[in-house]
């Protein structure tokens, strides 16, 4: 990981350009085999618009007076973040990243990137939601110092106390 920190970028990006990434790693992704193999609406190709469109916009709107971040190694987006600020704490509405790029330490960085915005802005927490069933996101959670908050039906909500640094 210590080679990559010197590759790695953390780049805010505007609505629009978070929108046409989402877009188009939609249309990517529906155009590949494995992306067909597990589009739970079959090969209806517009069905799966119709469905798929509204949901990446109502993501944008849900996200829309978020911060929104692209991890990029090199020119390639890895990996996606969005922030938003609460009164005593930073909140990841979303990390993501992408197949290719995981197990590299992306997400650690993200969270530590968190961190750090969150002890520039005062924040007493790092929060965040996980849900139950994803064992992978909730050991590197649970590993980076995360404690439950409470719990939902299917997710947890966590945090982390931010750290003088």
């Amino acid at each position: 990981m210590r080679n990559l920190d010197r590759l790695l970028r953390i780049i805010p990006v505007k609505t629009s350009e978070h929108l046409l990434f989402n877009l188009h790693n939609y249309l990517y992704f529906r155009a590949t085999q494995e992306g067909s193999a597990i589009m739970i609406i079959g090969e209806s190709k517009l069905l799966t618009l119709l469905i798929a469109v509204p949901y990446i916009l109502g993501s944008e709107l849900a996200f829309f007076n978020e911060n929104r971040y692209f991890v990029k190694i090199n020119k390639q987006i890895a990996a996606v973040l969005v922030l938003r600020e609460e009164p005593d704490a930073i909140y990841i509405a979303s990390l993501a990243v992408a197949p290719y790029y995981r197990k590299l330490g992306l997400a650690t960085f993200m969270i530590d990137f968190s961190e750090k915005v969150a002890d520039q802005l005062g924040k007493k927490w790092v929060e965040l939601t996980v849900l139950k069933n994803n064992k992978v996101a909730r050991k590197l959670y649970k590993k980076l110092g995360f404690l439950e908050k409470h719990e939902r039906k299917r997710s947890l909500a966590l945090r982390k106390k931010v750290t003088q640094l």
